[in-house]
């Protein structure tokens, strides 16, 4: 017997900051995230997760770009033959430096082999937004297990408050996994580029491998979001704060000098007229 059940795969990109609700998307570009999200009534289970985050370039406005990819180990545990719906949605902030995603670069396959996909509109409440789902279906044989995998690109959220250079931020929403019918492992890979090889900081524990490159595994879903940030050094320091604010002051000199100067030759000329005016 063959049966459909609808679930959803979403890939949450991420704008600026992460979802507030494990169903809400997050915004394209900025803080690059996603998240694996599915039907409480989907039978289908998650045995294994393996996530690469391979941090090789930069957009066009100074943030880091990565190419995130998450592969899936998926399982039918029922004796029927399943026809799975999967949903992959995209949302973007409407007039955003940098925005919008090439579908072109989106990758989804199943298996290895490429699933064709629709590209369908989302209602949503909110107008300063627009989202988009990407509609595929996976077969599934009965007892069967297939491989999914999802890749596109991502842009950082990057900022410099305070420090000397900029720091840059990637987000993956974990939590919406929880609503399959089973999770396995996660295993995290992330390779940083050169202009900012370290992780200064994570909301998960990452451990420092060879060269630029962190590895975290984990029996189970995690909770809450990954979300690492990226620095050109080991961590902020007092002395690279202390750089910011000799830069801000010789910034301000820069632009001010000339009123400076101009102030100046009032006050002389000021003086001069005195002194003519008391012989």
């Amino acid at each position: 017997m063959k049966r459909t059940v609808f679930c959803a795969l979403a890939l949450l990109l991420a704008l600026l900051t992460p979802a507030a609700a494990n169903s809400a998307p997050t915004r394209l570009d900025g803080v690059g995230g996603s998240a694996l999200e599915v039907d409480e009534n989907c039978p289908v289970t998650v045995s294994a997760e393996t996530l690469t985050f391979c941090i090789d370039g930069e957009g066009d406005y100074g943030q880091l770009s990565a190419q995130v990819t998450a592969v899936y180990q998926m399982e039918n545990p029922t004796d029927e033959v399943l026809t799975v719906p999967m949903a992959f949605y995209l949302e973007e902030r409407k007039g955003q430096v940098g925005g919008g995603l090439d579908l072109d670069e989106v990758s989804i396959t199943a298996d290895g082999q490429a699933l064709s996909f629709t590209q369908q509109e989302v209602e949503q409440d909110d107008p300063g937004r627009e989202r988009t789902a990407l509609v595929y279906t996976v077969e599934f044989p009965a007892g069967g297990s297939r491989e999914v995998a999802v890749s596109y690109p991502s842009l950082s959220y990057s900022v410099r408050d305070g420090t000397t250079d900029w720091t840059h931020t990637f987000t993956y929403l974990l939590s919406p996994a929880q609503h399959w019918a089973h999770f396995g492992t996660l295993d995290v890979e992330i390779s940083t580029p050169e202009k900012a090889p370290y992780i200064i900081d994570s909301t998960l524990h990452l451990e420092k491998a060879e060269g630029r490159h962190y590895t975290a595994h984990f029996d189970g879903l995690p909770e809450g979001e990954l979300e690492f940030t990226l620095y050109s050094k080991p961590s902020i320091t007092l002395m690279d704060r202390a750089n910011v604010w000799f830069q801000n002051v010789r910034y301000a000199l820069i632009i001010l000098w000339p009123l400076l100067l101009l102030i100046v030759l009032i006050a002389a000329f000021g003086i001069f007229v005195r002194r003519q005016r008391k012989r």
